[in-house]
């Protein structure tokens, strides 16, 4: 029996959508030709999908299909990848928070490409959330992730403070305005959360996905913000840190990694990462 990419590849985008009809939209196939591929594929594994009225779930059978066939279809297209381009050895994907992007890669990507010089890297930024599941789903090998629990090994955690322009308009405001990252930050989340508990009231005055844009708005005096100390450490004439509000928690990174990442240069990656983490520390 073999199983076929393609129909491999229509199981899992069902599967992680949870529904026929968005995955005949990003397969750009009709619903009828999604719904003979699974039809083909159980003809071959079982049942992979339970009819629950107009709703439907994951069978054990599709549940014990799916881990292999997400491992199946990244080793399917990083060949792809490595034939295409035929220059590249290696092939890994990467995310992180957006503000220690400038701060720690570049080093680790200085040492990195120095000794694998014809790998390619793909990195993004995004939130906790969606990092997670993009390793969940086999989307991404190596997640930097903010307020991982145990037993995720910390490498590295520090202060996050309170910060307003020098002029501290902002600060004396009430509502107090922040700039804050979207729904689905930690760091929002604490940031709210005290001030709620404290009874300090608030308003939500300026949204932004990019630190460097949380803090042009701090900078404008429109608005203070909850940010990590080495983001504004040694910066006074810009940023003013703020001692009357809540103390909020440190805030910890963890490297999350997809399942059987074992590759040489992936783990030298990691460990590249985690040293430029450790150096970091030292200088706070």
């Amino acid at each position: 029996m073999e199983l076929s990419i393609d129909l491999l590849r229509t199981f899992v985008t069902i599967a992680k959508v949870n529904s026929y009809t968005k995955a005949s939209c990003l397969l750009n196939m009709t619903q009828s030709a999604v719904s003979m591929q699974m039809k083909r594929l159980e003809e071959q594994t079982g049942t992979l999908f339970i009819k629950q009225g107009k709703r439907f779930s994951i069978s054990p059978t599709g549940e014990r299909l799916l881990e292999h066939a997400v491992r199946i279809l990244k080793a399917h297209d990083d060949a792809l990848t490595v034939i295409a381009n035929p220059d590249i050895h290696d092939y890994i994907r990467v995310c992180s928070p957006e503000l220690y992007a400038s701060s720690i890669l570049p080093n680790a990507l200085r040492k990195f490409y120095a000794k694998f010089p014809n790998s390619r890297i793909d990195f993004s930024t995004n939130t906790k959330e969606n990092m997670l599941r993009k390793v969940e789903n086999g989307d991404l090998d190596i997640a930097i992730v903010a307020d991982m629990p145990e037993p995720h090994e910390k490498i590295y955690s520090e202060k996050v403070v309170w910060v307003t322009s020098p002029c501290k308009g902002a600060a004396m405001t009430r509502p107090l305005p922040l700039a804050v990252y979207p729904e689905g930050c930690h760091i929002r989340r604490w940031c709210i959360e005290s001030l709620e508990k404290a009874g300090i009231p608030y308003r939500v005055s300026f949204v932004a996905s990019s630190a460097f844009a949380i803090l042009s708005a701090v900078r404008a005096g429109i608005a203070v913000a909850p940010v990590g100390y080495s983001r504004v450490n040694g910066e006074e004439e810009l940023y003013t840190v703020l001692n009357n509000l809540p103390a909020l928690p440190d805030n910890t990174l963890s490297i999350v990694t997809a399942q059987n990442l074992r590759s040489l240069s992936a783990q030298t990656l990691i460990s590249y990462v985690r040293e430029e983490f450790v150096n970091r520390s030292k200088m706070m």
